[in-house]
């Protein structure tokens, strides 16, 4: 027993020597990251009042208030704190780190891992996640075809490598999310309601005509999304000369969540035959089981006392009070 554990302490002052040192220079220099930011924190930490100071005067400014909140359409329309926000909320409440790692990559898909840490209470929060490096394409020219598929109007569509640009934008557009996501947990909710709050009250007061706002929020979707004025009467069921205060709010969120890639104007408005569509089956379905209700009841067999089918005029006629469901109650 002795004998196999003589010459551990050889083997063990050799295994050092066997790890790459590429891996060993890597893992000292993100130790030393982690130590620097943990010393900075210590050095400099928050100060609760002045962060949430920062993050509402920034919601003062009018360029940046009409940023702070998107609109998706979920139900009857969800409403929150954009990534524009988040970004600046935990910019400004400091001693936050944010950590995007690649913890593993092939051909075909990469996955993510997006970490926020609070480096004054080391709370935590991560999400891990997978991107596709492929794309869709209904023409493949130029393109490295991986496979093929037939979507739901049954067009044949191309599965193709995606480029680094467009991987790029894919991961952007997903660690912005994540880092919206974790990052609000780290921040107490009511500093973020009162900063949607005060960008909402900016926005109001930096514009008292809701008619000129109406024209640059137009001007917007059509400049940015190719959104037409007919489209927005659509959306509000009316036009847009007469939106309120609260629908221009509406529409504000909903292009913060077309800029943010977060949801699609389609996803906003209801096709005008599916509509119709629901609308009349809806009805039709009312009258029918109406109509079905109706036979039902002038269908029922009604009988005499006595045994014998009665009938309307038999009914009319008849001077009977007791033994029958359908003579008048006393008192009646």
């Amino acid at each position: 027993m002795t004998q196999e554990y003589d010459n551990l302490p050889q083997v063990m002052n050799v295994l050092p020597a066997l790890a790459d040192p590429a891996a060993v220079a890597a893992a000292e220099k993100e130790k030393a990251r982690i130590q620097a930011a943990y010393q900075i924190a210590l050095y400099k930490p928050r100060r609760f009042m002045e962060s949430r100071q920062r993050i509402l005067d920034a919601c003062k400014r009018p360029e940046f208030a009409a940023k702070v909140e998107y609109n998706k359409p979920i139900g009857k329309g969800i409403k929150g704190p954009s990534i524009r926000l988040a970004e600046l909320a935990l910019r400004e409440w400091q001693n936050v780190m944010i950590e995007t790692q690649t913890i593993y990559e092939d051909d075909e898909k990469r996955r993510i891992l997006v970490r926020t840490l609070d480096l004054e209470t080391n709370t935590a929060y991560g999400t891990e996640f997978q991107i596709n490096k492929t794309v869709e394409r209904k023409n493949p020219d130029g393109r490295d075809v991986v496979r093929k598929r037939l979507n739901s109007k049954g067009e044949e569509v191309f599965i193709v490598l995606a480029t680094e640009d467009e991987i790029l934008n894919k991961v952007n557009a997903i660690v912005s999310k994540a880092i919206r996501t974790n990052g609000l947990r780290l921040i107490p909710q009511d500093i973020i309601e009162d900063a949607l709050q005060v960008a909402r009250e900016t926005l109001r007061g930096n514009m008292r005509d809701p008619k000129e706002a109406m024209r640059k929020m137009c001007d917007f979707f059509s400049g940015n999304f190719g959104i037409q004025v007919t489209q927005i009467d659509e959306y509000l069921g009316h036009s847009v000369d007469t939106a309120t205060w609260e629908e221009l709010d509406d529409l504000r969120g909903i292009a913060n969540a077309l800029k943010d890639g977060e949801a699609k104007w389609s996803d906003y408005i209801q096709p005008k035959d599916k509509a119709e569509k629901t609308s009349s089956g809806t009805s039709s379905k009312a009258e029918e089981l109406k109509t079905k209700l109706a036979n039902a009841k002038a269908d029922k067999s009604i009988f005499c006392p006595d045994g014998t089918q009665a009938s309307t005029a038999k009914c009319a006629e008849c001077k009977t009070t007791i033994g029958c469901d359908n003579a008048p109650k006393q008192g009646e």
